[in-house]
């Protein structure tokens, strides 16, 4: 006689509308094949669930939009961390501030650097969905950039992991041309390496939180933190959390590139922090100034090369609700 246990029901997310805005060309198309694996799964766990896929660069934060303003109550990013970032710019109006506070921003990583998702465990998409539904809301902070975009316009664009000036726009520019068969780390490695024989160190005023005089530096790498890791599992900022009400500002000035390569690979074990030339500090609020106004500082937002400095990056604490394996 078989006395094994039956199989547990699945359980099913609180009854509400839920959108799922997908990312086909997500980790070189691999982001298509693997929803294709869990829909049926995700459709039993969000009953109606509506699905989006994006059709260019930005459409995710047009779908995302569309579909808080038709009532949704939880909108699901499947993608990248470019991709989760352009949906988080769907809720929040042309100043940041989210327009949709009740709403829950679900997560499914399936990009190439997945670093949002490493503070929480890499997954398998299939184990992502089986916890997803399983897992409470919680409210976490976000950051909002104000920056100069290509064509010379103030800009503010929301971010929930990590955005960096310097030498990273240098690098994000090099890894997202690369070719995607190289794999993500080696994508980034390759990139980095690249970017860094590339750079010249800028002079830089940075402040934080409203300090009426700025620290003049020579700018090689600012990071601002939310989450913990970026550039394909680089641990930038081992001690950020994202429900802290404030940033972990990491900052490396001075640094030769031949210093810079060699520190690269203590990045990944988060080591790096007491190597000389690197700061580390809590903020609500950080600026960034080039002292020429010839200087084109690159700036880079969840992975994603979005303009130069001047820039200002500000925390809207406890106004966001995600949900996350």
């Amino acid at each position: 006689m078989n006395t094994a246990a039956p199989t547990p029901p699945l359980e099913t997310v609180a009854a509400g509308k839920t959108t799922a805005i997908i990312n086909p060309t997500a980790s070189s198309g691999a982001a298509k094949k693997r929803w294709d694996h869990v829909h049926e799964a995700l459709a039993v766990h969000f009953p109606g669930l509506e699905v989006r896929f994006t059709e260019a660069a930005g459409h995710a934060t047009v779908l995302c939009r569309e579909a808080l303003e038709a009532g949704a109550d939880t909108i699901l990013s499947v993608g990248g961390d470019g991709t989760t970032n352009e949906v988080l710019s769907g809720f929040v109006d042309e100043h940041g501030r989210n327009r949709f506070p009740d709403a829950i921003l679900a997560i499914l990583a399936a990009g190439t650097g997945g670093d949002f998702q490493r503070m929480f465990g890499r997954r398998r998409m299939r184990r992502q969905v089986e916890q997803l539904c399983c897992v409470q809301p919680r409210t976490v902070d976000y950051g909002v950039a104000h920056f100069t975009d290509p064509q010379g316009q103030t800009r503010a664009r929301p971010f929930l992991n990590v955005a960096s000036v310097g030498v990273s726009g240098e690098v994000v520019r090099r890894v997202n041309s690369s070719d995607a068969q190289l794999g993500p780390t080696l994508k980034y490695v390759l990139g980095s390496l690249r970017g860094i024989r590339a750079w010249r160190n800028v002079q830089v005023a940075m402040k934080f939180d409203g300090e009426a005089e700025g620290e003049r530096v020579d700018l090689t790498l600012g990071i601002v933190a939310n989450g913990q890791y970026f550039g394909a599992g680089m641990w930038v900022a081992p001690g950020a959390k994202i429900d802290d009400g404030r940033f972990d500002a990491v900052t490396v000035t001075g640094m030769s590139r031949t210093k810079l390569t060699a520190t690269l690979a203590k990045v990944f074990g988060g080591n790096h922090m007491r190597t000389k030339g690197i700061s580390h500090r809590h903020a609500t609020r950080v600026e960034f100034s080039p002292i020429s106004a010839e200087a084109d500082v690159p700036i880079e937002i969840d992975g994603e090369q979005v303009g130069r400095l001047p820039a200002q990056f500000e925390l809207r604490a406890a106004a966001l609700k995600i949900r996350i394996s």
